[in-house]
């Protein structure tokens, strides 16, 4: 995506990390500059966040400046430094956050947690397929220093659940009835998992079902934002998948 101001003047990494501030990670400059610097974040987020709703067929953008600011959430941004005449375009954002949440594991036991989890993932139409989204990803992986089973997916859709299989082998997946999906692996205990999962199923004031009606088992298929879980049918087998970004 271009804008009519030089990104690379701002972003002078090729992935740039962005907290509630506005600003860069690593930013250094006098007053004027970091106004000036938080303005142009603002506008980046803003539209990039509108191009990523768009794409997914929502009605208004997960990700905006004002949520951002107003949030313990972090924005990673993907810059082509070429672009734009060599002004710098910004090509992709993934969104992270932890969140307090109830998830049932294969069993169908209930456990609270807090993961890290992907809010927003949005590579911009002219650069998918051409590794940007795993180049991206990967870098978040690195720098929040999880692994990708360990991450709660805020309603994916297809295409991204296919990018997860493809590049990342996470195939099992298990659907949460608050639309989030997680992978299995996500509930295994590892030092890792002590920040993550709080409680198990007797203290999270939810029953717990005999079998979990989420696992994929259970041949469960998952159809993205704002949509519901269904059966698997013998046309949805039949259906061509797209190539991934």
């Amino acid at each position: 995506m271009n804008f009519n101001f030089g990104i690379n003047s701002f972003l002078r990494r090729e992935i740039t990390k962005i907290d509630n501030t506005l600003l860069p990670e690593g930013f250094a400059g006098d007053r004027r500059s970091m106004r000036a610097c938080m303005q142009v974040v603002n506008d980046i987020l803003n539209d990039m966040g509108l191009a990523s709703a768009k794409a997914q067929g929502l009605v208004k953008p997960i990700t905006s400046a004002d949520k951002l600011r107003n949030s313990e959430h972090i924005v990673y941004l993907l810059v082509d430094k070429e672009g734009n005449k060599s002004n710098g375009s910004v090509i992709g954002m993934l969104k992270m956050g932890r969140k307090r949440l109830y998830m049932f594991d294969e069993r169908g036991q209930c456990n609270e947690t807090v993961p890290l989890c992907v809010l927003d993932f949005y590579v911009h139409e002219s650069k998918q397929r051409m590794g940007c989204g795993k180049k991206l990803f990967n870098y978040m992986l690195h720098e929040e220093g999880v692994e990708p089973e360990k991450l709660a997916i805020d309603r994916p859709s297809e295409k991204f659940l296919r990018f997860l299989q493809k590049h990342y082998n996470l195939t099992h997946s298990v659907h949460q009835t608050n639309n989030f999906v997680v992978f299995s692996g996500f509930f295994n205990n590892t030092p890792q998992d002590k920040e993550t999962h709080l409680k198990s199923s007797h203290h999270c004031g939810i029953s717990s079902p005999q079998i979990s009606p989420y696992s994929t088992g259970n041949k469960l298929t998952f159809n993205g934002r704002h949509t519901a879980f269904k059966r698997e049918t013998t046309m949805g087998q039949i259906i061509q998948t797209n190539h991934l970004m």
